[in-house]
């Protein structure tokens, strides 16, 4: 087995200017952010209900102020139609949909180490 030590790579090659990682985390380091993208990701668009309920259940004021974020960041884009009730959906721009391949990453990572896990 490896030794941490043999493992480490210079700085430069993780993050090539520092910061990067820490803008990373700031639009996906909660605890609802990547589960809201995966479910973006998974349609064009998608309604509010829709994603509060295959999130989990996050609470809706929590699930606005996420959206806010993303739409701000320019991670998703918001559209409201002009209807009563009124209709909104919501869709991952270009720079959004560039977060699946780190979602993806996330995912095999989490398979293998939980499948791991729940074997021992």
């Amino acid at each position: 087995m490896k030794q941490a030590s043999q493992l480490r790579q210079p700085a430069n090659i993780v993050e090539p200017i520092e910061g990067c990682i820490s803008y990373a985390v700031k639009v996906l380091g909660d605890k609802w952010s990547p589960l809201l993208l995966r479910e973006l990701a998974k349609k064009p668009t998608v309604r509010f209900c829709e994603l509060q309920e295959k999130a989990g259940g996050v609470n809706p004021r929590t699930l606005s102020e996420r959206l806010a974020k993303f739409e701000s960041e320019g991670i998703v884009d918001k559209t409201i139609f002009p209807e009563m009730p009124p209709r909104v959906e919501y869709s991952l721009t270009q720079k959004g949909a560039e977060l699946i391949p780190i979602l993806q990453q996330m995912a095999h990572w989490g398979q293998k180490h939980y499948s791991a896990k729940t074997s021992q």
